[in-house]
């Protein structure tokens, strides 16, 4: 019994199945057919002819097959609820990126279909997002229909299709944004800049460095044999390991070692670091004719106690030697020239302080002991014997006194010296007679010894004077001068008396 329309289900297009069909009669055959109902709802494809054309499902991301129903429209209520709906809007042809064109692709031409397309040639590729769409995600540079021209310098590009072997490019001309070739086939070649640009060059060697230029490689050698101007090293230093500051590049000249001990040698000499500088031979001082006096000074002393300056003789070392001498040479003189003096001063006094002594030391008993001194007032003190060796040497009094007894022989002089000579009177003096006089003499102590002798010069026979003297004191002595002959007296010949004082203290 059939049913009326209002009594059928209401069923929605998305719960449409393939088994549910729709009927349709032939009204001049009267012959009853029937269409899948999915059949009657469109898909939308990517416009290929193949099976591997997308649907509308595929293309959303979702694995069924989505229909599509062309209907709707600008003010459409049902656009949108559950349908799949197509609306096309403002779509004209030829002038626009859409396009609407009849369907050349596929092989039957008694198709009608309508097909929406691309006009490329109006694709403004300019307000699309690369971002999302990744149109430019990839171009194939060595197929000839993805790049064709040359891509300016100003795009980024080289201006040119090719360019010489073994080259380098540069600008030409940063006025035309030009780019050009430099050839580097020459060994060694670098890209060297300058006030005209840069260019292919080789480097230039100089003193001291050899280049040798290889095909890929430049090899740089430094040999320092001369160096044709000062070296300045800025305040850094120069580690010579073992090496040696030399005239000659052998093993000689100046050596230091790791603590910074110096040692100075000539002639191949083996180093040796005992102080801080060590020199193998004799010291030179002066300039090159000699002609500036020179020194060799202690640094003076700013905190503590000034330090003493010793000259040392050569210890011996377990050889069972005797130690070095030690000699002080004054210069000698040529042709008619004086030697040199040699001088040994005592420092000077800074204001009421003591000048300083002179001393001279020797050993004793495994120690020193001062021999000579000469002290601040020139007074020479000896610890031991004056020995005098040679036979025409002696004590030499240069500034030694005179003087002339007046009137007799009992008239006092006085002479302030040590030495000295006192011409007596020139009167006779009788026989078994002793006269006396007082001396006035300023460098007499009361223990003084004072040695006399007389110079007689009477022409008298067997008259002979002699002397003796006594009564010494603090500034004076006397002298008793006798005539022992017990018959006549002497001539009136002015004799002589000689002394000489021997002081006990300063």
């Amino acid at each position: 019994m059939a049913r009326q329309i209002i009594e059928l289900e209401i069923k929605s297009k998305s719960e449409s199945i393939s088994n549910e069909r729709i009927a349709l009669q032939n009204r001049k055959t009267n012959k009853a057919t029937s269409y899948r109902l999915e059949d009657l709802f469109p898909v939308l494809q990517d416009g290929g002819t193949t099976s591997g054309s997308k649907s509308l499902g595929s293309a959303l991301g979702v694995s069924t097959i989505t229909p599509l129903f062309v209907g709707g429209g600008f003010g459409n209520t049902i656009t949108g609820e559950d349908k799949n709906t197509l609306i096309f809007k403002g779509i004209r042809s030829n002038d626009t990126v859409i396009e609407i064109k009849n369907e050349t692709l596929s092989s039957d031409l008694t198709k009608t279909n309508l097909v929406l397309d691309f006009n490329q040639s109006l694709l403004d590729l300019n307000t699309c997002s690369n971002s999302n769409s990744l149109f430019l995600s990839q171009v194939t540079l060595s197929n000839s229909v993805h790049v064709t021209g040359t891509l300016k310098v100003a795009n980024g590009g080289t201006g040119t299709t090719a360019f010489a072997d073994k080259s380098v490019i540069i600008t030409q001309d940063s006025g035309t944004d030009t780019l050009a070739a430099a050839a580097m086939s020459t060994n060694g070649h670098l890209l060297i800049g300058g006030t005209s640009g840069p260019a292919p060059a080789t480097l230039t060697a100089g003193t001291n460095v050899t280049i040798t230029n290889g095909d890929g490689a430049i090899t740089i050698a430094a040999a320092i044999g001369t160096i044709a101007a000062d070296l300045d090293m800025n305040n850094y230093d120069i580690d010579l390991g073992t090496g040696w500051l030399s005239g000659d590049g052998t093993h000689e000249g100046v050596n230091i070692d790791s603590t910074g001990k110096t040692f100075i040698g000539s002639a191949t000499p083996t180093a040796y670091f005992t102080s801080d500088l060590n020199v193998n031979s004799s010291i030179s001082l002066g300039a090159t004719n000699g002609s500036t006096a020179q020194s060799i000074t202690l640094k003076p002393c700013t905190s503590g106690s000034s330090p003493a300056f010793t000259l040392s003789g050569a210890n011996a070392s377990g050889t069972g030697n005797a130690g070095g001498a030690v000699s002080i040479n004054a210069g000698a003189g040529d042709t008619n020239g004086n030697g040199g003096s040699l001088s040994i001063v005592g420092g000077l006094r800074a204001g009421s302080g003591t000048d300083g002594s002179v001393f001279i030391k020797t050993g004793s008993s495994g120690s020193s002991t001062t021999a000579v001194t000469v002290d601040n007032a020139q007074n020479t003190t000896f610890a031991g014997h004056a020995i005098i060796t040679a036979a025409t040497d002696g004590i030499v009094h240069t500034n030694s006194g005179t003087v002339t007894q007046a009137t007799d022989h009992t008239t006092g002089v006085t002479i302030n010296a040590t030495s000295g000579v006192i011409q007596l009177a020139a009167v006779a003096l009788a026989n078994a007679t002793n006269a006396e006089f007082t001396v006035t003499n300023s460098t007499v102590q009361a223990d003084s010894v004072i040695l006399l002798t007389i110079q007689d010069e009477n022409t008298t026979n067997n008259a002979q004077l002699s002397v003796a003297t006594h009564t010494i004191a603090g500034g004076s002595f006397k002298i008793s001068v006798h005539h022992a002959d017990s018959a006549g007296a002497t001539s009136a010949t002015a004799s002589k008396i000689h002394f000489l004082i021997i002081n006990n203290s300063v």
